[in-house]
């Protein structure tokens, strides 16, 4: 605790420097309030841990979002990591900003709202907020808008350390995994990013937690339609998909609980509804598809880079792309530098490290995966420590990775990179210490082979 709060007050006195000192003011009290919500929110020994985790990862992230800010001002970008907050997000939000007051900036977003609208009006209705919130404190606007993100990422962390806890994972070992998927996997990446992903993995996680729960309740159900529906407000097609935790939800609970008859008839109730909503609003669906399909799919075949080539290969092919996408970059260090193909220097320079580390850690796990496959003596150990819950989530996961096979950022895809990632700590803490050694060094071994392809690839 005393070492956070040095932490804290040192990267706040370094943040006065490189930004200005309401916009610090700003950030303590958002870590403030999240540390109130994270408190309030989770009981027992979840409580002091849910805390820990918040006050970490907001610090971290916080270092890394200050990191990213004095590198793009040092070198006087407008931007830096991504395009679309600079000529999309931030632009749309600071106009409705330019409402009397943040009720007259909803009426606005909210004013040609559609369901099928792939406009996120989600994002802007919470962006738009925090925009009104950071203005308050005459924060700095880009920054406010990190801080927004910001404000999100501990939480998808302690999302995390439930996950982990429902699979058998507890105390200090869930508690540990969690901190090393948070600030080692891509997750870290986009934590302080002015993106919608953040915001759309929370909430997938939310949803993929609720179908842990053992027995049938309707308000567990009427939570995860309620969370589609947010989802829907942020990405269409990120929300429609997540439509499957439903019947998940009604399948496992009919296996346990005690109410099957009610189960069974909102079983019957759902899918009918579903079919009723899809023959009536067949053609908006259908425009969403194919919206997708333009976008993720014919466009990237159409390439000719190594997922466009991928994806003329049918089926083994897509699933080759899950694979390359997973150890992207390749070679690591490929995004630190522009290319004269494309040299948005902004886009790409030395502070994307953190898409190097998630390389690493995700050939990690697709090691440790392969290694499943194909030894009995591993499968044996961890047989009976898959839930049928997890089983469940890791089919649905591979099915959300393979429609996702031909987009190569790793921002829509972080939700199920966590389903996969549990399953990568089950198997770690349940073999012995000599197989963890034999699975690492073949782990490394083969990273070091393919950042050697890569290069050679590259060139």
């Amino acid at each position: 605790m005393v070492i956070q709060l040095v932490f804290f007050l040192l990267l706040s006195t370094i943040g006065v420097f490189i930004v200005d000192f309401q916009t610090i003011i700003y950030m303590w009290f958002i870590y403030i309030v999240g540390v109130v919500l994270s408190y309030i929110f989770n009981k027992g020994e979840d409580k002091t841990k849910a805390v820990r985790l918040y006050q970490t990862l907001f610090l971290v992230g916080a270092a890394y979002m200050f990191a990213c800010y004095f590198y793009m001002t040092y070198h006087n970008y407008t931007h830096l990591l991504a395009v679309d907050p600079i000529s999309y997000f931030l632009p749309r939000t600071e106009s409705y900003m330019n409402e009397d007051s943040y009720w007259n900036a909803l009426g606005v977003i909210w004013s040609d709202y559609d369901f099928f609208s792939r406009y996120h009006t989600g994002y802007f209705t919470y962006s738009t907020f925090f925009g009104f919130l950071g203005q308050a404190f005459d924060a700095d606007f880009f920054v406010g808008q990190q801080i927004s993100v910001l404000f999100l990422y501990p939480f998808v962390g302690i999302l995390i350390y439930k996950l982990l806890q429902v699979n058998n994972l507890r105390g200090e070992k869930a508690y540990k995994y969690t901190v090393i998927i948070s600030l080692f996997s891509v997750i870290f990446f986009f934590s302080s990013q002015v993106l919608r992903d953040i915001h759309v993995l929370l909430l997938y996680l939310m949803g993929i937690y609720l179908t842990f729960k053992k027995e049938f309740s309707s308000i567990n159900l009427i939570k995860i339609i309620f969370i589609i529906y947010i989802t829907t407000l942020f990405r269409i097609e990120s929300g429609l998909f997540l439509v499957v935790l439903i019947p998940t939800y009604l399948m496992l609970t009919l296996q346990t609980s005690k109410y099957k008859f009610m189960v069974i008839c909102f079983c019957v109730c759902f899918f009918m509804g579903i079919l009723v909503l899809s023959l009536t609003f067949f053609e908006k669906i259908q425009g969403t598809f194919d919206k997708n399909q333009e976008i993720y799919v014919e466009g990237v075949k159409e390439s000719s880079g190594m997922i466009g080539t991928l994806q003329k290969v049918p089926l083994v092919g897509n699933v080759a792309s899950i694979i390359y996408n997973a150890a992207q970059p390749l070679p690591f260090w490929a995004k630190f530098i522009a290319t004269p193909k494309d040299p948005r220097v902004e886009l790409y320079n030395i502070m994307r490290f953190p898409q190097a580390i998630a390389s690493l850690f995700n050939w990690l796990v697709l090691v440790y995966l392969f290694f499943l496959l194909v030894s009995k003596k591993i499968r044996r150990k961890t047989s009976g420590f898959i839930s049928k819950p997890l089983q469940y989530q890791l089919w649905i996961g591979f099915v959300f990775l393979f429609l996702q096979s031909a987009v190569v950022d790793h921002r829509r895809i972080m939700a199920y990179y966590v389903i996969y990632y549990i399953l990568f700590f089950i198997i770690f803490s349940r073999i012995e210490n000599k197989d963890r050694k034999f699975i690492g060094a073949v782990a490394i071994g083969t990273f070091t082979f393919i950042q050697l392809i890569g290069l050679i690839y590259k060139v």
